[in-house]
């Protein structure tokens, strides 16, 4: 089962790759609480059912505001942690 970080683009690309492969078989989905706003993709994969009809549309099928994005979008970078030697670590 291929990782899907539950956002449109990527639920698109695995909808294709999906039609493709004969033996796919799980997608992960994304649930209701985490919806992507209708104004930041116009344009992307809905669910019909249980299923997602395979787009359509040239491309992946999936359409991005990039206006709304640079208008919110905000730099954030997470904390860094160091070791006692001074090397950096992950958390």
């Amino acid at each position: 089962m291929p990782h899907n970080p539950l956002g449109p683009i990527s639920t698109a690309a695995n909808l294709h790759f999906a039609a493709d492969v004969p033996n796919y078989a799980w997608l992960k989905e994304r649930t209701r609480d985490y919806h992507f706003s209708a104004e930041l993709f116009p344009i992307q994969p809905q669910l019909d059912g249980v299923t997602y009809p395979v787009p359509t549309e040239p491309g992946l099928g999936v359409e991005f505001n990039e206006n709304m994005a640079q208008e919110h979008f905000r730099f954030w970078e997470p904390p860094h942690f160091y070791r006692r030697d001074g090397s950096h670590t992950n958390y």
